[in-house]
């Protein structure tokens, strides 16, 4: 699928699983602009990788989102692949009112669901008027295997990224209303990560290991994950866009059996899924 990428933003990729995916697109030809909150980050993938390019931008200023997807827009207009990657992980007791505070919820909430919702909703069209001139156009976000099935570590983290998921079931759905070349050519992926070995919960890794007892869960090495991803989006079946996911490990585990559980209820119902 990667033979239909050529210039792709990736918002949330200087680190993590969205720099690992920056990193082999980049190695693979492909023109990247990667997106981040640390302008340090930034400037240092930018000099490693030549030809990259960066735009400092948090997206928790959901004031600022419009102005920043026009400004991008209007940079690269060709624009053909947008990747929704960024977020946060806070582990906190719905028991404990000393462990969190309204903000940080309500904080983590909105990076991980309003603002995915609203990027969605405001690069659509540029995706939509590309895919209508008969060129293939992508948009990749991403979930999480426990936004499928919760853990009681990270309440606000689970509960968005079902969010997100379900978000992009809906969007599905509409794109199976929308016209032909939309529906031939704009391709709605969802990635849907395991546990991996990032520094997204470097700040309570210890804690969430020592609540699990004798046999914690192990995060998968980040580069195994980015080589198994990888793999997964290329395999991604060219005629049939409107279905798909990139799974890896449990977060395959957990697609699989969405897909035939609620999954053959919408299908039932006669929508695209």
């Amino acid at each position: 699928m990667t033979s239909r990428m050529n210039t792709i933003l990736i918002i949330g990729g200087s680190s993590g699983i969205g720099e690992a995916f920056a990193r082999r697109f980049h190695a693979s030809g492909k023109r990247v602009i990667v997106t981040g909150r640390r302008a340090n980050r930034l400037l240092a993938l930018t000099t490693e990788l030549p030809g990259m390019e960066s735009r400092q931008w948090d997206i928790a200023d959901i004031a600022g989102l419009q102005t920043h997807v026009s400004e991008i827009i209007a940079a690269y207009p060709t624009l053909d692949t947008v990747f929704i990657n960024a977020g946060i992980q806070k582990c906190f007791s719905m028991l404990d009112p000393s462990t969190t505070s309204i903000d940080s919820i309500a904080s983590e909430i909105s990076i991980n669901l309003t603002a995915p919702t609203l990027l969605t909703h405001l690069f659509i069209p540029h995706l939509m008027a590309i895919a209508s001139a008969g060129k293939p156009a992508n948009l990749l976000v991403t979930s999480s295997s426990i936004g499928y099935t919760p853990l009681p570590f990270y309440p606000a983290y689970c509960a968005s990224k079902a969010g997100v998921h379900a978000m992009c079931i809906s969007l599905r759905e509409q794109l199976g209303f929308a016209p032909e070349l939309v529906r031939r050519n704009l391709c709605l992926v969802e990635v849907v990560p395991p546990y991996t070995d990032t520094a997204l919960d470097t700040e309570h890794r210890e804690a969430t290991i020592a609540m699990q007892g004798e046999n914690p869960v192990v995060p998968m090495p980040l580069k195994e994950y980015i080589d198994q991803a990888y793999k997964s989006l290329n395999e991604l079946n060219e005629h049939d866009r409107l279905k798909k996911e990139v799974a890896v490990g449990f977060g395959q585990v957990n697609v699989d059996i969405w897909r035939q559980s609620f999954g053959k209820v919408l299908e039932g119902m006669g929508f695209e899924c």
